[in-house]
């Protein structure tokens, strides 16, 4: 029986890439700007607005809470890290029929909206889903100014 290798349908080609920019551009912010990923594999990840916050939501089976980083940078919240595959020390190599598993590095990048209170920013990692709560600001109150009419 030979390897039957499974390629990762998820990682992005370039010109899949120009398509979402135009695509970005046609359709204007969505909120949380412009996504960029750069990786090996590209986690799941889900955005969701939830009352005072929003939630992003990545899916990481099988890593470890420190194999995960997250930034934030002008405004740009990155998400990165390794799978690795796992083999004990000193186990003999096996004769793979089939992968399907998906390893190597990732990165994901989110542009933040400016309704996002940076210093609030806090993750959770349990059971391999990363959850980032991104708390949201107060919006700025408008108000009508009178103008007065200065007498000379």
């Amino acid at each position: 029986m030979s390897l039957i290798k499974h390629t990762n349908r998820f990682v992005p080609l370039n010109d899949f890439d120009v398509l979402a920019n135009r695509m970005n551009r046609l359709f204007g912010d969505t909120g949380l700007g412009n996504l960029t990923y750069a990786s090996n594999w590209v986690p799941p990840v889900s955005v969701e607005e939830k009352g005072e916050e929003i939630l992003l939501t990545a899916e990481l089976p099988g890593m470890a809470e420190d194999a995960v980083e997250i930034n934030l940078e002008n405004n740009v919240l990155t998400i990165s890290g390794e799978k690795r595959e796992s083999r004990e020390e000193g186990e003999p190599g096996g004769k793979y029929h089939l992968v399907e598993r998906s390893f190597g590095s990732f990165r994901r990048s989110f542009t933040l909206p400016r309704t996002v209170r940076a210093d609030g920013i806090t993750a959770d990692f349990e059971h391999g889903l990363l959850t980032v709560r991104l708390p949201k600001a107060e919006e700025a109150v408008s108000r009508k100014i009178e103008v007065s009419r200065r007498e000379s």
